[in-house]
């Protein structure tokens, strides 16, 4: 559901816009089946890695929390076809270090608990690849609550991902995870240092490009 207003309506601040967005997905996000919205994105997002590579891809996903759309069956289709997956840890500067992903494992209060920069790998002995792993993945796939026509991209309001994208390769590309609703017909404000992306992916199993991918048919699902 898109954020509207009226022309005698003050226009929505980013803050206003996100507040309203959280508290949709809360809905959303209760009355999800997640079990067949994780197989639905799992199948869609697979459709984004060729089936012909050589070698495995390296793709950058993220451990979803409870009212996220699910990614843990991507993540286990992912390790399952042979390719390597990285997720993220948020840092104290609102910076993401990257380690390797486990199967089975969701997000959790590590995955956000902002830790230090010079903190050490994470328990279970998975290594840190660093805040500019993104420059070597194959693939993006951002968290967010809301993405509009042209790819931009409404996420908590901590800038992580706005940061982390510079780091990833112009050829990769970035896709966020929605609920299906949570997309928006109306442009999102949008700042200079905001990253757009080039598509989402819905939990009902829909893929829609934006105008940041490039070429006709922005806003249009992918056939």
């Amino acid at each position: 559901m898109a954020v509207e207003q009226t022309p005698d309506e003050p226009v929505a601040t980013k803050r206003e816009i996100r507040q309203a967005a959280r508290r949709r997905r809360s809905t959303l996000a209760r009355d999800t089946d997640a079990e067949a919205a994780g197989e639905a994105i799992a199948d869609a997002v697979l459709r984004f890695v060729p089936e012909s590579a050589d070698d495995p891809l390296r793709i950058a996903v993220y451990e979803s929390l409870p009212d996220e759309p699910p990614t843990g069956p991507l993540i286990a289709a992912l390790l399952a076809a042979g390719h390597e997956v990285i997720v993220p840890i948020v840092l104290d500067d609102f910076s993401l270090q990257w380690t390797y992903a486990a199967e089975g494992t969701v997000g959790d209060h590590a995955t956000v608990a902002r830790l230090p920069k010079d903190a050490p790998p994470s328990a279970d002995g998975r290594p840190w690849l660093g805040v500019d792993a993104l420059a070597t993945c194959d693939l993006v796939v951002t968290p967010g609550l809301s993405v509009d026509r042209h790819g931009a991209r409404l996420g908590q309001g901590g800038g992580c991902y706005d940061r982390a994208l510079r780091h990833r390769d112009p050829a990769a590309p970035v896709i966020t995870l929605l609920h299906e609703g949570e997309q928006s017909e109306a442009d999102l404000p949008r700042e200079s240092h905001d990253a757009l992306v080039d598509g989402y992916v819905t939990t009902s199993g829909r893929v829609v490009r934006t105008a940041a991918a490039g070429g006709p048919g922005a806003g249009q699902p992918v056939g």
